[in-house]
């Protein structure tokens, strides 16, 4: 096997990638991903890559805010890149997290998200796609603000 991001002979797609060519169908993919916009929280936009279990990707941009929210469902979530800040209102935790960073949040627990820079991760949950707003976006910030 090819080792991954080395060019072979056998390799028919090249992607730039930062500042070099690769010929990886991986990097190819990740690459071109197609992001829907998450209407209801600026600054964001999701890939679904599975169904039931359901993961995805999401991208956030700086200075974005989720408000309070809750799912009918617990979600596992790594951040491959950025730096977020978690509040889960309903235990009263805080958690900063980094790249390479690991959280679950329980079905039904209120949790509010900032983003301080540029952040994607990859989350993961059982069932389908739900979001139950629990707060609006300016009272969110102004929270936030409050906290600061």
């Amino acid at each position: 096997m090819a080792r991954i991001g080395k060019p072979t002979a056998r390799d028919s797609t090249t992607v730039k990638v930062d500042e070099t060519t690769a010929s990886c169908a991986i990097c190819c993919l990740a690459k071109n991903r197609e992001f829907t916009p998450v209407d209801i929280m600026p600054g964001g936009s999701m890939k679904i890559m599975r169904e039931t279990p359901t993961s995805a990707i999401v991208r956030f941009k700086a200075g974005s805010v989720e408000p309070a929210h809750h799912h009918t469902f617990g979600h596992d979530l790594l951040v491959i890149k950025g730096k977020k800040t978690v509040w889960n209102l309903s235990k009263k935790e805080r958690a900063d997290l980094v790249d390479a960073d690991y959280l679950f949040t329980p079905a039904g627990d209120v949790h509010r998200v900032k983003y301080h820079e540029d952040t994607e991760f990859f989350i993961t949950w059982d069932g389908h796609w739900d979001i139950f707003l629990d707060e609006d976006l300016e009272t969110a910030k102004k929270a936030i603000e409050e906290e600061a």
